[in-house]
């Protein structure tokens, strides 16, 4: 998780005390790695882990990205109007999270929910696009709602898009509520559809 960048701040270029760091908490306060923690509850998204959006969209780009994850930018360019590039980022590497073989098997798990999983509400194949995805729903400790999640990127091949969407208080799941909005918003980004 810390190799993702959950317990630090994101690397952006805010004030602090306008951001928040994924990981896990108890009662407002962030807990430090390797304090004891049932492990199988916070691989599951429950217990006390929290997560920003951001986040998880950084989770999906660094898989798509072959396992490197970058400095993420806010603006890609600002164009003047009269249509030259007055500033373009650059992209710059924080940290290979895992081997690029262990990315590729994880791409290929994240198609396979698409295609035939939990998240088939994101499939766009048939626009000529394949896409990767994970859907999660995680109780909220009030009975009959959920924070219903989707993290994808697109194409598999070529990466271009990385998308997190969170859907808080909802009695639907991440694969019904979640995964057609990522769907919308990759099909919008790759002009598709």
């Amino acid at each position: 998780m810390q190799r993702f960048g959950f317990y630090t701040l994101p690397p952006l270029d805010f004030p602090s005390d306008e951001m928040t760091a994924s990981g896990r908490y108890d009662n407002g306060r962030l807990l430090r790695p390797g304090t004891r923690e049932d492990v199988s509850r916070v691989a599951i998204g429950q217990e006390k882990l929290a997560v920003t959006p951001f986040q998880m969209a950084e989770v999906a780009a660094t898989i798509a990205n072959g396992g490197e994850r970058m400095q993420p930018t806010l603006v890609d360019r600002a164009v003047t109007p009269g249509g030259s590039t007055d500033y373009a980022a650059h992209p710059q590497a924080l940290e290979r999270v895992m081997s690029p073989k262990t990315a590729q098997e994880l791409a290929s798990m994240m198609q396979n929910v698409v295609d035939e999983g939990t998240g088939t509400a994101a499939n766009l194949a048939g626009l000529g696009v394949q896409v990767a995805g994970k859907t999660g729903t995680a109780e909220t400790g009030v009975n009959g709602l959920n924070t219903a999640w989707f993290i994808a990127f697109a194409p598999v091949v070529h990466p271009k898009i990385a998308v997190a969407v969170a859907i808080e208080k909802t009695p639907e799941f991440g694969g019904q509520v979640a995964a057609p909005i990522a769907a919308n918003v990759i099909k919008a980004y790759l002009h598709i559809g």
